[in-house]
C-alpha cells in the first residue's frame, strides 16, 4: 500500500506544471500575431525612389537650356514678322520731315520698333513655355520624377525659408542652389539670419523696458 501511495505521488504532476504547458502552447500563437500586428503598423516601403538631388538639377538646368535656346529663335521670328507686316505702313524714309505724321507723339520708325520689341518678347515667352509642354509630353515618365522632385525641393525651401527679414537678393526662392553644398549653405544662411533677427528683436525689447 505504502509502495503504491509512492509511485502515484512520484507520478502526479504538481498543479503549477498545466498552467506552464498551457502558457508555452499559447505562447507561439500569441507571438505571431504580436509580429502580424507590428509588420501591420509599420508603413510599406515606397516602390520607386525620388529622384537623387544631383539628376534633378541637372535636368532641370538641361531643360531650363533648352527652353532658352528655344525662346530666343523665337523671339526673332517674332521681330522679323512684326517688321515685315508693319513695313509697309512705314512713311518712305525719303519723304520730308514735314509729310512724316507721328505715332502717339512718336516718329513712326521708333513706335515700329518699340512694337517689334514687345511682340518678340511675347513670342519668345510663347515659346518658352511651348518646348517646356512639349518636352512634359514627350517625356512622360522623367517629367513626372522631374515635378515630383521638383514640388518637394519647393516644400523644403518654403520650409526652412526665414519670412521675417528675407529680401529677393538672398535667393529668396533657392534659384542658385546647384548641388547639395550649396542645399546647406543656404540652410545655413536661412538659420543664421533667423537668429540675427531674433537677437535683434531681444535686444529691442530689453531697450524698450
Amino acid at each position: 500500500m505504502f509502495g503504491l501511495a509512492a509511485a502515484n505521488r512520484c507520478c502526479s504532476l504538481p498543479a503549477y506544471v498545466p498552467r506552464l504547458l498551457a502558457r508555452s502552447t499559447s505562447s507561439p500563437t500569441r507571438l505571431c500575431s504580436t509580429a502580424s500586428s507590428t509588420s501591420r503598423d509599420q508603413p510599406s516601403a515606397p516602390t520607386e525612389r525620388m529622384m537623387p538631388f544631383p539628376d534633378y538639377i541637372k535636368y532641370k538646368k538641361r531643360l531650363r537650356s533648352r527652353q532658352l535656346m528655344w525662346a530666343l529663335p523665337c523671339g526673332m521670328s517674332g521681330m522679323v514678322s512684326t517688321a515685315m507686316i508693319v513695313s509697309s505702313r512705314v512713311p518712305s524714309l525719303a519723304a520730308p520731315a514735314e509729310e512724316i505724321e507721328p505715332i502717339m507723339g512718336m516718329d513712326p520708325l521708333v513706335f515700329y520698333g518699340g512694337l517689334g520689341t514687345v511682340n518678340g518678347f511675347i513670342v519668345a515667352v510663347i515659346g518658352h513655355w511651348l518646348f517646356g509642354q512639349l518636352w512634359h509630353l514627350t517625356n512622360a515618365e522623367l517629367s513626372s520624377k522631374l515635378l515630383e522632385r521638383d514640388n518637394d525641393f519647393k516644400l523644403r525651401i518654403a520650409k526652412h525659408r526665414f519670412e521675417g527679414d528675407s529680401r529677393f537678393e538672398d535667393d529668396y526662392y533657392g534659384d542658385k542652389i546647384k548641388n547639395l553644398s550649396d542645399y546647406r549653405q543656404w540652410i545655413r544662411t536661412q538659420m543664421q539670419k533667423k537668429a540675427d533677427f531674433e537677437s535683434h528683436q531681444r535686444q529691442v525689447a530689453q531697450d524698450n523696458e
